[in-house]
């Protein structure tokens, strides 16, 4: 692993556990074992760190995704998916979104950490699009748009309240509604790691 690599897998455990803001340059540059003149050769400001923890939780969080949910047959993983989501805001490291947290900190549109959260979720939006349109469903963009409404939703309210059964339920419950096809049990036992 290269020293930009270390520096930036340690900023992304820092800023997912205790925010953007509050995490500084001197914490950044202990947590990762690099001094701060190390840190600013690699990165030339926080806010570059900022932007390439970003991409890293991007890549590693569709990578996971992916590999849960393109391991069940077509018709279950729409429930798959939010099987994933429901695992994963029951793991002890939970900290909610890591870019929905950035889209709070960074409130303005325009600001890059902003941008990466809504290019995420576009991009999260049109891989479910496409697990949809290979399961056969007549309007894919639709169901999509329901299931990220689904997911996004039980991740903020696990956040807030903590991963409480009833909330996993419901969502589910809203799943199998929408998708009549699909089988109420579980599509995939996953304890993905973050």
């Amino acid at each position: 692993m290269s020293t930009s690599d270390v520096i930036t897998s340690a900023a992304l455990r820092l800023f997912y556990r205790q925010g953007f803001h509050a995490t500084g340059v001197e914490q950044l540059s202990q947590e990762a074992g690099v001094t701060k003149k190390t840190l600013y050769r690699h990165f030339s400001s926080k806010e570059d760190l900022v932007e390439a923890a970003l991409e890293l939780r991007h890549n590693e969080f569709l990578a996971k995704v992916r590999a849960v949910v393109d391991a069940v047959p077509a018709a279950k993983r729409p429930l798959a998916y939010l099987d994933f989501i429901a695992s994963w805001v029951q793991e002890p490291g939970f900290y909610g979104c890591a870019f929905i947290n950035a889209s709070a900190e960074y409130a303005s549109l325009s600001l890059p950490p902003h941008r990466l959260a809504r290019q995420h979720k576009q991009a999260l939006q049109a891989y479910l699009e496409d697990m949809y349109a290979q399961a056969g469903c007549s309007n894919p963009r639709l169901a999509a748009m329901q299931l990220l409404l689904i997911g996004e939703g039980l991740i903020v309210s696990c956040q807030v309240n903590g991963a409480c059964p009833d909330l996993i339920k419901a969502a589910r419950d809203m799943v199998v509604l929408l998708s009549p096809q699909m089988a109420a049990e579980p599509a995939v036992k996953v304890h993905p790691s973050n």
